[in-house]
């Protein structure tokens, strides 16, 4: 371990490491008085797997505070011990315990008491705009063995983003099986995306010599390994800001498929037209993001994922998963620029509905405010 924390680290770099080396036994406050120099520091067990939520809501205490879960979800009930273990203490309050004693039976007593401050588990809010999903956050211990399929199971669900469309239902399972292998090696989010950049680049490259078929397999498998990035860095705990990039790049990939397909059908003279339906794509999914965020900032949610219509809209909206079927299906049935009409169209369909909505939710939203105020 001690090698590990010498290495530099991103997810390290606020953080002071001191290393103290001790006879084994439990830890007890003189230790804690002892080794720290700092007037409130986090305490977490090595061995526990804890939602980033809960500790954020831990480190915003000005109190000395302990997790608990005063409701444990029925599909992890068999794992969350209380208390959970992760504890912010302010340095004045260890002189309440025994210095000899064990921390954690310590700790306990105050919880019990009513002595210490808790943040629940139970409480916190678990809806994650960027997952358009609520994942409930939890805290346990490493399991046994009889229980760890359960524990990784968990975990590999919570990396799971909600509001789907209709070809990712497919995908997910993959992904998923995948990412159960991909989470136990040192391949980083970013050494996936990378990959996932020199597909989508090949995929560019086949549509623009003419190599259709070969385009659409690696766009296909490009839709798949794009999923794998964000689980490997939310299974592993890797989320960057850089990371937010990667949404970027995928969309400069995307664009680039169609600006290359078009560039073919023109060329090979199947479809004199194309670029005005290029154009027509490329206009859509700017509305189409003009409305998502005016949706998001009037109501702190995606578009995608407010009501139940959207959440099955977006099952069959115009997105690059979507465009990629159909236009493998058009190459299967001799109709591709047929299909590649067809995406646009959508694209400028799905546009209109999503504006459409945009406009009367966030409309709904003036009109109580009046009532509110009238």
């Amino acid at each position: 371990m001690e090698n590990e924390l010498v290495k530099r680290s991103w997810a390290r770099e606020q953080i002071i490491v001191d290393l103290v080396p001790r006879a084994n036994g439990p830890l007890t406050a003189q230790l804690l008085l002892e080794q720290s120099l700092s007037e409130r520091f986090l305490i977490v067990p090595a061995n526990i797997y804890c939602d980033a939520r809960l500790l954020a809501a831990l480190c915003a205490k000005d109190s000395s505070t302990a997790l608990v879960d005063s409701n444990p979800p029925e599909f992890a009930r068999s794992l969350i011990r209380n208390p959970c273990g992760p504890t912010l203490v302010m340095k004045d309050f260890l002189s309440a315990f025994s210095l000899t004693a064990p921390f954690f039976d310590e700790l306990k007593d105050k919880i019990d008491q009513a002595k210490i401050d808790i943040v629940d588990a139970a409480a916190a809010d678990d809806y994650i705009v960027s997952m358009r999903r609520r994942v409930r956050p939890v805290c346990f211990p490493a399991p046994p063995e009889q229980n760890r399929r359960l524990a990784e199971r968990i975990i590999l669900d919570s990396a799971q983003k909600g509001a789907l469309d209709l070809p990712a239902y497919f995908h997910a399972p993959i992904e998923t099986g995948i990412i159960s292998l991909l989470c136990k090696t040192r391949i980083t989010p970013n050494q996936i995306t990378i990959a996932g950049f020199i597909i989508g680049c090949g995929a560019t490259a086949a549509f623009a010599l003419d190599r259709v078929g070969l385009g659409i397999l690696a766009a296909l498998i490009f839709g798949m390994v794009d999923g794998l990035d964000g689980k490997q860095s939310r299974v592993k705990i890797e989320m960057t800001e850089r990371g937010e990039w990667e949404h970027h790049l995928d969309y400069l990939i995307e664009n680039s498929w169609w600006a290359a397909i078009a560039f073919h059908l023109w060329r090979s003279g199947q479809f004199p037209n194309v670029f005005y339906f290029f154009a027509l794509l490329i206009g859509s999914h700017l509305l189409d993001e003009f409305a998502k965020r005016r949706v998001k900032m009037a109501r702190g949610r995606l578009l995608d994922d407010v009501t139940p219509f959207d959440r099955a809209f977006r099952l069959i909206a115009a997105r690059r998963n979507v465009y990629v079927w159909t236009l493998a299906c058009g190459l299967l049935l001799d109709a591709f620029p047929q299909s590649y009409a067809i995406i646009c169209g959508w694209a400028a369909f799905s546009a209109a509905v999503h504006l459409a909505r945009s406009i009367w939710i966030c409309d709904s939203g003036v009109r109580r405010f009046v009532g509110i105020r009238s």
